[in-house]
């Protein structure tokens, strides 16, 4: 086996596009290649491909309990010890009993005992867009952290913008609350709502969230408001597609918008995507956006998208800094900004170039444990301050991975429960005082705290078609 093909029968796998004979390969490659294959997380989806009954929790579970090479070489043992000669020659199939004898032996090395789930049943694919069948419960674990994320907003200070102001928190609070289940009633709700309602629509990154509290409230009753936003979103759209900070634009003469105006040559793909939700949440609310809006901004996301060596790609901050990378929550975010104004311009985002390969970027490189990639350079020196880690903007990344799996229909990526994994390290990082912190400068406790809870609670609905 050289390298290359490695390196293709691991993507394969990990993309959920791997055959019983190319997973049949990938376990007898010669130990030089084996010992690759003992990424915890690989391992237990070939375990799990091998046991046609594994848990859905086995792969977080192996990443806790397995540690030591002697347990890893046990693990590969036992999946190796249960194919039998036919299926080394043809498929890949286990017996009850083996089966059963070599869980036995993976629960004795692993120090814990495995349950019982339906068989997973055949080869995985990434799954075309689909709505959930059914509006999604968090469990009872989850559903506790988020209330007491909710009663730490409630007691916390609200931070003033930490650039661009004015940019206050108020409306992304507003918008965990709702998610949380806060009635409109409550009174923290109510003041927030009453503070937002009071100012001029000025900012982007506020009026896209503004956009989206108002049609979780009532979308019918909010119209009004509603159209306001839409008109800032589309008169602040640069001359490339791309969206910057915003500034006050006109006030819509009547109950349908029109464009006025440019905003400047350029911006950034930070307020791009969330300029996508915003444009999402008045579109759903029945105001027409121009599909010349749409169109910009599909091609923005196609010239800004940075490729890298092995075929995937994904984005950076700006367009311009030719020594950046993708990186995790630029990526995500970019992914459903694509895939959400090319389904509202009509389009088949899986015909989208563009987007499948930041599709399969985001899907290769998802961890919860880290907004992988490189750190912004200017977001390490001069925002930061300190060594660039990979907890920089964690909950912001783990909730644009929640909306990049929302719109794009994916329950998981590959063989791995992205949600299941990212609440697990979720609320094992809680703080005792409900909040969440990733602990570097940029990021703060409320904000962390709110992105939190819109992923745990999976605030972003599928996309209608």
């Amino acid at each position: 086996m050289t390298d290359g093909r490695f390196e293709q029968l691991a993507e394969k796998y990990l993309e959920g596009r791997l055959s019983d004979e190319e997973a049949l390969e990938l376990l007898e490659a010669p130990p030089s290649f084996r010992d690759r294959l003992l990424d915890d997380v690989l391992l237990a989806g070939l375990l799990e491909r091998a046991e046609r009954a594994a848990p859905a929790d086995l792969a977080p579970r192996v990443q806790a309990a397995l540690r030591t090479k002697v347990e890893k070489d046990a693990m590969v043992a036992a999946v190796m010890g249960r194919l039998s000669a036919a299926a080394r020659r043809r498929r890949f199939r286990i017996g009850g009993v083996v089966t059963l004898a070599a869980g036995i032996l993976v629960a004795a090395a692993l120090g814990i005992v495995l349950g019982s789930r339906p068989p997973s049943g055949g080869s995985r694919r990434v799954p075309a867009p689909s709505a959930r069948s059914a509006p999604f419960v968090p469990s009872e674990d989850a559903a506790r952290a988020v209330a007491r994320g909710v009663e730490y907003l409630r007691r916390a200070k609200l931070p003033g913008s930490t650039h661009q102001g004015p940019m206050m928190p108020d409306e992304l609070v507003l918008l965990a609350f709702l998610h949380a289940g806060v009635p409109r009633e409550d009174p923290a709700v109510q003041k927030l709502l009453g503070q937002v309602l009071a100012e001029k629509l000025q900012r982007t990154y506020c009026v896209s969230l503004q956009a989206m509290v108002l049609a979780k409230l009532d979308a019918a009753k909010c119209r009004p408001r509603l159209v306001e936003c839409a008109q800032f979103l589309v008169d602040n759209q640069c001359i490339n597609g791309q969206w910057s900070y915003g500034t006050p634009t006109v006030t819509p003469p009547g109950p349908e918008l029109r464009k006025t105006r440019d905003g400047p040559l350029s911006g950034n793909n930070s307020c791009s995507n969330v300029a996508a939700l915003g444009l999402r949440a008045c579109a759903e609310a029945g105001i027409r956006i121009p599909a010349e809006t749409l169109e910009r901004s599909i091609r923005a996301w196609h010239e800004s998208l940075r490729m890298d060596a092995d075929g995937r790609g994904g984005w950076c901050y700006m367009r311009e800094e030719s020594s950046h990378r993708p990186y995790g929550s630029m990526s995500a975010g970019g992914l459903a900004a694509l895939v959400i104004s090319s389904r509202l311009a009509g389009k088949d985002w899986l015909q989208d170039r563009a987007a499948t390969v930041a599709r399969d970027w985001v899907t290769y490189h998802y961890t919860p444990l880290e907004n992988y990639g490189p750190v912004e350079e200017l977001m390490a020196k001069e925002m930061i301050s300190d060594t660039p880690n990979a907890n920089t903007e964690l909950c912001y990344y783990l909730w644009a991975v929640e909306r990049a799996a929302a719109v794009c229909g994916m329950e998981k990526f590959g063989a791995r429960d992205w949600y299941a994994e990212g609440a697990r390290e979720l609320l094992a990082a809680q703080r005792p005082d409900g909040s969440w912190f990733s602990g570097v400068k940029r990021c703060h406790p409320v904000y962390d705290t709110c992105f939190a809870i819109l992923f745990l609670t999976r605030s972003t609905a599928p996309m209608r078609d």
